[in-house]
């Protein structure tokens, strides 16, 4: 059995190559920004902007974020707990900062915690974690299905074999959260923890009504991104354009290494809208790409700032 110093020096490892390669994709991807601005006769050229299409991206990226916050509310109903949209929404995203701490645990780390305040166990808390994994991992994959075949015929895959592997992955996803099966994998982290997890069953079919839940909420995400690259004078078309960024989001994801997907997200997407725009300016999308970090972080720091003063207004109510 390996000692705690053991384990402890693999997440310090994990966490330093996580950290240089997220260092070298954002190195890529700053080098490929200025190439290509170079090549389209300077950063001017690249930047054409219209603030209406921006404002309008802004706004459909903050209903995405308030949807984000409703499906943490749903989770958590069928989980066992009954909790309103304002504090799903302050626990949410007070923990949202976790994402960017490297070690990726610490925005779930958070939400526990938070969520002990009011007044939810951590038992049912962890299993809307796991629960909320799941469906951001399922959602994802659908939303990459009108991707996919345009990627496979880029890299030389069969477009047919490769939608069948995503919706077969969906599949062993969604039968993961199936009560059965999700009392099997509790029963293996039991037995690797030393706990006993006792979750009452929700029903497939209540955790199946999940899924349209987390469609709409990268669907408003996809849409925002489109009318945000518009705003930058790219002519990116609704479909699939709105399929990217979601996309791109899933395979940030799922990068465990590095924080928040950072670097790895950007340069998916970057990959991703050359699939889709082969005639775009050098250099364009990379600037999209980087300026829909800086978007959405804006969005989720406003959502934090918002999430702090509204928890201290209803502890200050409390006391």
């Amino acid at each position: 059995m390996k000692s705690g110093k053991e384990i402890h020096l693999k997440k310090i490892l994990f966490n330093i190559i996580g950290l240089l390669l997220t260092a070298a994709a954002l190195y890529y991807l700053g080098n490929s920004f200025l190439s290509g601005a170079a090549e389209a006769g300077g950063f001017s050229n690249l930047l054409l902007f219209d603030p209406l299409l921006f404002c309008v991206s802004f706004i459909l990226m903050v209903l995405h974020l308030l949807a984000a916050a409703w499906s943490w509310m749903l989770v958590c109903s069928v989980a066992g707990a009954k909790i309103s949209f304002g504090q799903a929404f302050n626990v949410h995203f007070l923990a949202q900062v976790g994402k960017y701490i490297p070690g990726k645990v610490w925005g779930a780390v958070g939400k526990i915690g938070l969520s002990k305040k009011i007044g939810m166990s951590s038992t049912i808390t962890g299993h809307a974690l796991i629960l909320e994994t799941l469906f951001i991992v399922a959602g994802c994959l659908l939303m990459s299905l009108p991707i996919i075949p345009l990627a496979a015929n880029r890299i030389g895959l069969g477009a047919t074999l490769s939608v069948i592997i995503v919706v077969a992955s969906v599949a062993v996803v969604l039968f993961a959260a199936h009560p059965r099966a999700f009392r099997k994998l509790l029963k293996i982290a039991g037995s690797i923890t030393g706990r006993d997890f006792n979750i009452e069953d929700p029903g497939f079919a209540n955790i199946l009504k999940l899924l349209p839940v987390y469609i709409l909420v990268f669907l408003l995400q996809g849409v925002a991104f489109v009318f945000l690259a518009r705003s930058f004078g790219m002519h990116l078309p609704f479909y699939p354009g709105a399929f990217l960024l979601p996309t791109a989001v899933g395979i940030g994801f799922l990068a465990v290494f590095s924080p928040g997907g950072l670097g790895i997200r950007e340069v998916s997407l970057v990959w991703l809208i050359g699939i889709i725009m082969t005639s775009a300016e050098p250099g364009q999308a990379s600037l999209i790409s980087i300026a829909a970090r800086l978007w959405i972080t804006l969005g989720e720091a406003l959502a934090f700032l918002v999430a702090v003063i509204w928890w201290g207004a209803r502890k200050k109510e409390n006391a």
